[in-house]
């Protein structure tokens, strides 16, 4: 059976990219799955495709952790990313309401975007060899003077300051419980948490693809997070990432 994380820390003051430094250690040299790379400050924070991931230094958790999901096929890749994006689902629920994931792995507090995860999995033939899941969640910063649309972080939402150690471990802890889900073989109870915190499922909405603006109205997500939407004519059309936008 596939071991756990085991959640050992590395911590820095600065570095461009978590994702990117974490990658670059565990080729040198044989780091444990759960190991936890942690940076007061990413000077090229990355976001999914060419977005870049504001954060001031000190002030939010960004961090990358290292998995080894050697059992799982290239086509089982998304479960990852579902149960990094849950996890991070289940701890800001502690504090907040309305947390939700808005496909693929972003995680939104209403209308907001309080977190970016990063997903990149590397294949050894038809299988992962490795999986290392950059997160950046908004904790103490006030203002964001990005022009990112919609960014929120705790403190805007509680008027609170948290303890950034005391959420890491709590973070750390719901990736490991939601990891455990799939080394036990339990996707498909993972697979109806993701789609019941899934953002804006089930609601009619308008939507731009290939140069194409429809209403439609969100399924699910098929087995290789693809997204599934429901056309006015009945028909269920899927989109792999960046094929689709929601249109404001």
């Amino acid at each position: 059976m596939q071991t756990l994380v085991t959640n050992q820390i590395i911590r820095l003051a600065q570095t461009e990219s978590t994702n990117r430094q974490l990658q670059q250690l565990s080729s040198q040299e044989a780091l444990e799955e759960g190991t936890v790379l942690v940076a007061d400050f990413q000077t090229q924070g990355r976001g999914q495709g060419c977005n870049t991931w504001e954060s001031d230094a000190g002030k939010n958790l960004t961090f990358s952790i290292l998995f080894y999901p050697t059992f799982l096929r290239a086509s089982e890749q998304f479960l990852v990313s579902k149960a990094v994006s849950l996890a991070v689902c289940d701890f800001l629920s502690r504090y907040v309401s309305g947390v939700s994931v808005k496909w693929p792995n972003d995680v939104y507090a209403g209308n907001q975007k309080i977190t970016g995860i990063l997903i990149e999995n590397f294949l050894k033939g038809q299988y992962l060899k490795k999986t290392i899941a950059g997160t950046g969640i908004n904790i103490n910063q006030e203002r964001f003077s990005s022009n990112a649309p919609n960014p929120v972080s705790l403190f805007q939402l509680t008027g609170k300051h948290f303890d950034l150690e005391e959420c890491l471990n709590r973070v750390l802890q719901a990736i490991n419980s939601r990891y455990k889900q799939i080394v036990e073989g339990n996707t498909a109870a993972l697979h109806n948490d993701y789609l019941h915190n899934l953002y804006r499922l089930g609601e009619w909405m308008p939507f731009s693809a290939a140069n194409e603006t429809f209403e439609g109205c969100i399924k699910g997500v098929n087995p290789v997070g693809m997204l599934e939407i429901l056309n006015r004519d009945g028909r269920v059309r899927t989109f792999g990432f960046k094929e689709v936008e929601f249109v404001k």
